[in-house]
């Protein structure tokens, strides 16, 4: 969705004028060559998921296999120009769902692309299967989704998808490429059925030799295709290479780059998010600067606490407290109690004593800057051990929470300058608006259970790559309904949390939690919303983020500023 505002702007920006480059007076509806072949014409639209003009000089096709029981119809439309294949999908459904996690269950068009056309079966490395669904959700089961994009528009009867694949040769009238085209129809999480223009077995996503065929055709002679974004980036990386040493008038070039450059900047800060993308938590990564220590530094102190739960023939445990640059113990902080992952322990998450770890000085540099408010970061353990490595059998996440209430909280609000006026219950709870808890996997987990069992003692949550499985059960819908009714059941309502979830595409624990999120979504006590005054959580996704702390630590960085509004 980004992607889409950002290159309509673009476009808009540069004053692109694209030429119709042939005239037809109408199209004709499923007209294959006498060799059963799509006909493509030639004609650079822009994709931005508005049907130009152009759309209307090429063929119109229908589906002809039909899976499942579904009342979806589809067409699409094939244009070409020297260097990219340009399909324009147009589905009809009057139900649309991207509730699974699982890309093809979705509502979707999938695109086919074997440009070589030798029907190899197996998939080669010129062989694309790419998919994009309604909302404009792109993922790639075979080819670098770098030479996909796309655009798409929800209508009144269904959506719209356009879409342009960067060719690897260049293109010319004559070319026949395999091809396949298929509608992927959803119906709750599940898929109800696909439409396909060609394959009527279903297994063109594993043989390439059940594609049909697709024919370039209508380029005229001095025919030139449209300027687009991609054409832009390759002469701006092409430039990058020239010696300027070369040249007597090379200023000219960077005249032009800052010009160009200026206008640019200007235009994009300008872009408005329409409501559906300003509901989205947009990943951001961390600044290079923000890694680097910062002039001004926080401390970390280690102390210890009494714990029924310590092993070893001790009675203590050790608890890490990061304390912000110029601590003053006559002011009042907010508070972040943050939990680490299985196999780890309290000098994970920001290190220790001395330390200056990533996350630490990504926190300092943000105080520095004015992102947050100064604050306090705890990071406890719930294994059982006192000091050293996480090996001993520790607390489960569904059990820590006790712990964390009963002895962490009253022991580390007593000794430093927080909201609570008192650590008995009453104080505590009196003060739950300026403390947080969250966690990374396991300490994930620990986040949700503190939700369901301990509300009144937080009002901020930060659950990070791993959904609330453990709560008792796997299913999404059921852990949906028990997170809401824990709150009703402390006597809270939707304005008394929030939740600000994250996860990464390539973690492990992805799926499991995005569904969990989904079945959140349709649950009256949550309402989705990156804007804490129109919602009390979001799920923000980093694409290509796996299971490791480098991501956490950029999921902290966009989080913190909207804890304690």
């Amino acid at each position: 969705m980004q992607k889409h505002v950002l290159l309509k702007k673009f476009m808009m920006i540069l004053g692109v004028m694209f030429m119709l480059s042939m005239s037809t007076s109408a199209f004709a509806v499923n007209e294959f060559d006498a060799e059963g072949r799509i006909i493509a014409r030639y004609g650079s639209p822009v994709i931005d998921g508005e049907i130009d003009p152009i759309w209307e000089t090429a063929y119109l096709y229908t589906p002809k296999h039909i899976s499942g029981n579904i009342n979806t119809q589809a067409s699409f439309r094939v244009l070409w120009d020297d260097n990219a294949i340009y399909i324009l999908a147009e589905v009809k459904d009057d139900k649309l769902s991207a509730r699974s996690a699982t890309p093809y269950m979705q509502d979707s068009v999938e695109i086919f692309l074997d440009e070589n056309n030798d029907k190899s079966k197996e998939f080669g490395v010129d062989d694309l299967q790419f998919r994009v669904n309604y909302q404009n959700f792109c993922t790639a089961d075979k080819g670098d989704i770098n030479r996909f994009y796309t655009a798409t528009r929800i209508t009144e009867d269904g959506y719209v998808v356009e879409a342009r694949i960067a060719l690897k040769n260049r293109a010319e009238n004559g070319k026949v490429m395999g091809i396949e085209l298929q509608v992927n129809d959803a119906v709750g999480s599940d898929r109800a059925g696909t439409l396909n223009l060609f394959d009527g077995t279903g297994m063109a996503w594993d043989n390439t030799a059940l594609f049909g065929e697709v024919i370039l055709l209508g380029k005229e002679e001095g025919a030139e295709p449209g300027l687009n974004p991609y054409d832009m980036i390759n002469l701006l990386r092409n430039t990058l290479k020239i010696d300027l040493s070369l040249y007597r008038n090379a200023d000219i070039i960077q005249k032009e780059i800052d010009k160009q450059y200026k206008d640019l900047l200007e235009a994009i800060n300008k872009l408005e998010y329409t409501e559906e993308a300003a509901n989205e938590k947009w990943f951001v990564p961390v600044p290079e600067k923000y890694r680097m220590e910062a002039e001004v530094q926080g401390r970390i102190e280690r102390v210890y606490y009494r714990s029924v739960n310590a092993v070893a023939g001790k009675d203590s445990k050790p608890l890490n407290i990061y304390l912000p640059p110029n601590y003053d113990p006559d002011k009042k902080y907010n508070i972040l109690y943050m939990i680490h992952g299985n196999s780890e322990n309290v000098d994970t998450v920001l290190g220790g004593p001395g330390d200056n770890k990533e996350l630490k000085r990504i926190i300092d540099n943000m105080i520095a800057f004015g992102d947050i408010e100064p604050l306090i970061i705890v990071t406890p353990t719930y294994y059982a051990d006192s000091d050293g490595p996480a090996t001993g059998p520790g607390i489960m996440p569904h059990e820590y929470y006790k712990e964390l209430i009963e002895e962490v909280i009253p022991f580390v609000e007593s000794r430093y300058s927080t909201y609570a006026e008192s650590t008995d219950r009453e104080g505590l709870i009196a003060s739950r608006e300026h403390r947080a808890v969250g966690g990374f996997s396991r300490g994930s987990m620990t986040t949700w259970h503190v939700f369901l069992n301990s509300l009144e003692y937080f009002k901020y949550y930060v659950p990070l790559s791993a959904g609330a499985a453990l709560i008792g059960q796997d299913n999404p819908v059921e852990i949906a309904e028990n997170l809401a009714n824990a709150v009703k059941e402390k006597g809270y309502t939707a304005k008394d949390f929030y939740l600000f979830c994250a996860n990464g595409t390539d973690d492990f624990t992805y799926e499991a939690m995005a569904n969990q999120i989904e079945a959140m979504k349709e649950v009256d006590m949550f309402t989705y919303s990156s804007n804490p005054d129109k919602g009390n959580f979001y799920f923000m996704v980093a694409e290509g983020a796996g299971h490791t702390w480098y991501w956490v630590n950029q999921y902290i960085y966009n989080i913190l500023p909207d804890l304690f509004k």
